[in-house]
């Protein structure tokens, strides 16, 4: 007798790989032989400022206790996130509390998308490379496909990127399949560049065209720094600044956004999906908001941040000129190993080529993994990524130097 349904056993194979590297992370003092973290997505510089202004600021009453003003997010919440995102974002007409859903992380308000706008067996289109957990949090539980658009040479931040998505799109339609959206990630993760507002205008008409719903992740979007090596490099533009109704449906448009990366907090669990001219989206996410439910305790610390435009103007700033010198500091080792990798300018990612440099050629990702895991390292492998060629590494550089030096050490012990 099986001890688990047959789904059950298949979640059971999903669990992630990297839950033994947050049970055993390096530490020098602590835990010198644990595993040094440089592949998860978190940005550990602003944590000293982040614990100061929550254990000064928080007071926790009653309310927050109580199931509060319901499952979607406090009214306090929704106004901070109004007034912040008016004032970063620059939306072509401002916010209001209507217009958007608070859920515990971007990643369920992408997955609210996913059940709202989509059916079990439709596909949404994704560009490769791409988040890895996009097939998890599209596929695991609302059971809707990725459909990857491949670019080969083509950069996939130009127009030319757009007729590849047109010619995806137009074999997946041939083939019977039914496409509901296309998702962008902007700025991208794991390239760590944004697209244009003349790039976005292009994938608009396009949405457009063939009715497709435009989901747009910005998660990123006030992680963009300056690279001296970049000096023109593309800024970050929300879809939100433009203005939508010139070029599709706003009905049709969709962005996320939180506090997990932005602000270093991964661990609050604070997302919300904005979508002003789509009501019953909103109301769709309202009917399964039980299971999207931010804690009350977040959602208080979340509000006084927001609504605090003094400390989080500062905290900003100061992040991205953090962000600036760890990702010299990285860099310039790779420079010294002569390994190659990708200028970028935002987000707090580099994606390097071990496989250029790998003493033994004919190791595969597959092996080289297994090497930095040996080195108790831990940095993901393009292939989570859909990455169209074999090599490439996607490694986090959003941690002190003391974190950048251990980890890309043992990972050079593990190449050579």
């Amino acid at each position: 007798m099986e001890l688990t349904s047959a789904r059950g056993r298949a979640f059971a194979a999903l669990k992630p790989t990297f839950l033994d590297v947050l049970g055993d992370l390096w530490d020098p003092q602590s835990n010198p032989d644990g595993i040094v973290n440089l592949g998860l997505a978190e940005n550990t510089l602003m944590h000293a400022e982040m614990t100061e202004f929550i254990n000064t600021k928080l007071q926790i009453n009653a309310h927050a206790l109580t199931y509060g003003d319901g499952f979607s997010g406090s009214h306090r919440l929704k106004k901070a996130l109004c007034q912040f995102i008016n004032r970063a974002f620059s939306p072509w007409t401002a916010l209001c509390p209507s217009d958007l859903a608070i859920t515990s992380g971007v990643s369920n308000a992408l997955e609210c998308c996913a059940w709202a706008l989509a059916d079990a067996g439709d596909y949404i289109l994704v560009g490769r490379p791409y988040f890895n957990a996009f097939k998890t949090i599209f596929g695991t539980r609302p059971g809707i496909e990725l459909l990857e658009v491949s670019f080969g040479t083509t950069d996939p931040f130009s127009v030319a990127a757009i007729h590849e998505y047109e010619r995806t799109y137009a074999e997946a339609k041939a083939k019977g399949f039914r496409v509901k959206a296309l998702l962008l990630c902007s700025p991208h993760n794991p390239l760590g560049r944004c697209y244009s507002e003349d790039i976005l205008q292009e994938y608009m008409k396009f949405c457009s065209r063939n009715r497709l719903h435009l989901i747009s992740d910005e998660i990123y979007a006030l992680s963009v720094w300056e690279n001296p090596q970049l000096p023109h490099a593309q800024q970050f533009r929300s879809v939100l600044s433009m203005n939508i109704k010139e070029f599709m449906d706003p009905s049709m448009v969709h962005v996320v956004w939180g506090l997990s990366k932005d602000f270093g907090s991964t661990g609050l669990r604070i997302g919300c999906l904005i979508s002003p001219s789509n009501k019953v989206l909103l109301e769709a996410v309202e009917g399964i908001s039980l299971y999207n439910f931010p804690s009350s305790v977040a959602d208080q610390i979340a509000s006084s941040l927001l609504l605090d435009d003094n400390f989080t103007e500062s905290y900003i700033a100061t992040n991205r000129q953090r962000l600036v010198e760890s990702y010299r500091f990285a860099t310039d080792f790779l420079q010294t190993h002569n390994i190659p990798y990708v200028e970028c300018n935002a987000a707090f990612f580099i994606w390097m080529n071990l496989g250029a440099v790998v003493k033994d050629r004919t190791a595969t990702d597959k092996d080289i993994l297994a090497r930095l895991r040996e080195e108790k390292v831990y940095i993901a492998p393009g292939t989570a990524y859909a990455t169209e060629e074999a090599g490439w590494f996607r490694m986090v550089f959003a941690h002190p130097p003391h974190v950048l030096e251990e980890g890309l050490s043992r990972m050079v012990r593990a190449i050579q």
